[in-house]
């Protein structure tokens, strides 16, 4: 499975979080914004966001089957022989107003140490295994984490 948590964070991150994605209109964007990367089986599609939301949310089958079967008779999704469902061109219309294409970034300097905080959070929950191998670059953030403290503390430096 592909890694795009970068690009479902951009996604995300058009609705302001994850919890006003839950409910049925949420979870049907996300599973026709999956189905849009190509055809997927309802336990792939639960694992895709489950992996995209960082394991905070994974639809059970009650909620995805029957979206899946409700998807089917709105013309968003067909079913294939191989039991994957792939996306209609009526599918593909009904999530076009929220394609994100490459990563939007945030313009303000909330938005940023908004986005820097998620990221930071993230990491917090990796692994030693995962995030060792990246020590200096971890050490290198820090140490610019470090200036830009110095520098909101410093009185009267202009910006």
């Amino acid at each position: 499975m592909r890694d795009n948590r970068e690009l479902m964070r951009s996604f995300m991150r058009r609705f302001h979080g994850i919890g006003h994605l839950r409910g049925y209109g949420g979870l049907k964007i996300l599973v026709l914004h999956i189905l849009s990367e190509g055809p997927k089986n309802g336990a792939e599609l639960m694992d895709a966001i489950d992996i995209m939301s960082h394991g905070h949310w994974k639809p059970s089958p009650g909620s995805i089957y029957p979206l899946l079967s409700k998807a089917v008779e709105e013309n968003l999704i067909t079913k294939r022989e191989d039991r994957k469902y792939e996306l209609t061109d009526a599918g593909l219309e009904e999530i076009s107003m929220f394609k994100t294409g490459t990563m939007c970034h945030s313009d303000s300097v909330e938005g940023i140490l908004s986005e820097i905080d998620s990221n930071l959070s993230y990491l917090e929950d990796l692994s030693n295994e995962k995030l060792g191998p990246h020590s200096k670059l971890v050490e290198t953030i820090w140490q610019k984490i470090n200036r830009i403290q110095e520098s909101v503390n410093s009185p009267g430096k202009e910006t």
